[in-house]
């Protein structure tokens, strides 16, 4: 004769939260660590802005003179902050650190999309530049394909003479589809490492046909321009950006025990894994295009 138990359910943890492959920060010279100085804010000295002037050194007159050098871009960009809560009730729950350390394992895999966020649509009462201000270059009047949205934001890039990263939704990469390749880069040795990956001499990369980077990344949906049209279903803005740095600071976890966040009145426990970072590019190139990647 069978005997059936019943009991209280068991209790596992899910899967591991995991980043995206493609994401912003996942892109090789992205992520820099230089102390922690930045922490006050910076202002960012770019570079001559401008491709070479070409120059007959047998002209004579007018055409003799060489041009002058002009502005060079500069920003201020000060830190941001990137949390996750985490919230239960006290009742049942003993070990509170690995409660807290649920929240820190999402902000680190998603710290990321909250970067990309930052970068491309700002953050509120924040003065930092962003894609997506009133300064952005918009390639086209009209939504245009994925194919054609492609080749005006290499072209953006093409006009400055040197490298740049493309930025687009998740939906914008998957309409790109064959236009794109998968390829291999050396890992950036000054770039700090995760401890919660494994060391990879090698990372993936997702490029255009020429080469440039693209970040896939979940941030940059939303992304409605100061002056450029509102997505409408199956669009999407895309960015074509010069290179870009981002620092972050070590997460820092508010709320160390119970008594500093625990809800006497309903017994919730929170706690907030909280990270300081800086993303930043030198505002020189900022175009963007609105891509429609509906059927």
């Amino acid at each position: 004769m069978s005997v059936t138990a019943v009991g209280p359910a068991l209790a596992l943890d899910g899967p591991l939260p995991a980043a995206p492959p493609f994401s912003l920060i996942s892109i090789p010279g992205v992520l820099v660590g230089d102390g922690d100085r930045w922490m006050n804010g910076v202002n960012v000295d770019g570079y001559p802005a401008d491709t070479p002037s070409l120059w007959e050194p047998c002209s004579s007159g007018t055409y003799r003179t060489k041009a002058e050098g002009g502005d060079l871009p500069q920003s201020r960009f000060d830190p941001i902050v990137a949390y996750e809560p985490i919230t239960c009730s006290a009742i049942g729950h003993s070990d509170w650190q690995a409660f807290a350390r649920r929240a820190e394992l999402v902000l680190q895999a998603t710290i990321s999309f909250a970067v990309e966020e930052a970068l491309s649509q700002g953050v509120l009462l924040s003065t930092n530049p962003f894609f997506a201000d009133a300064n952005l270059d918009i390639l086209s009047g009209a939504a245009v394909t994925p194919a054609v949205g492609l080749s005006y934001l290499e072209d953006a890039i093409g006009e400055t003479g040197r490298a740049g990263i493309i930025h687009a939704t998740p939906g914008t990469v998957a309409a790109w589809g064959d236009d794109l390749r998968h390829g291999m880069a050396p890992t950036d040795p000054m770039e700090p490492m995760d401890p919660m990956k494994p060391m990879d001499p090698m990372r993936h990369v997702l490029t255009t046909v020429n080469g440039t980077p693209i970040a896939s990344g979940g941030g940059y949906i939303g992304a409605d321009p100061v002056a450029g049209a509102t997505p409408a279903a199956g669009q999407a803005w895309a960015f074509a950006t010069g290179p870009v740095q981002v620092r972050l600071s070590d997460v820092v976890m508010v709320g160390e025990d119970i008594n500093g966040t625990l809800d006497t009145s309903n017994n919730d426990l929170t706690f907030r894994a909280e990270i300081y970072a800086l993303p930043v590019w030198d505002t020189a190139l900022q175009a963007g295009i609105l891509i429609d990647w509906s059927p």
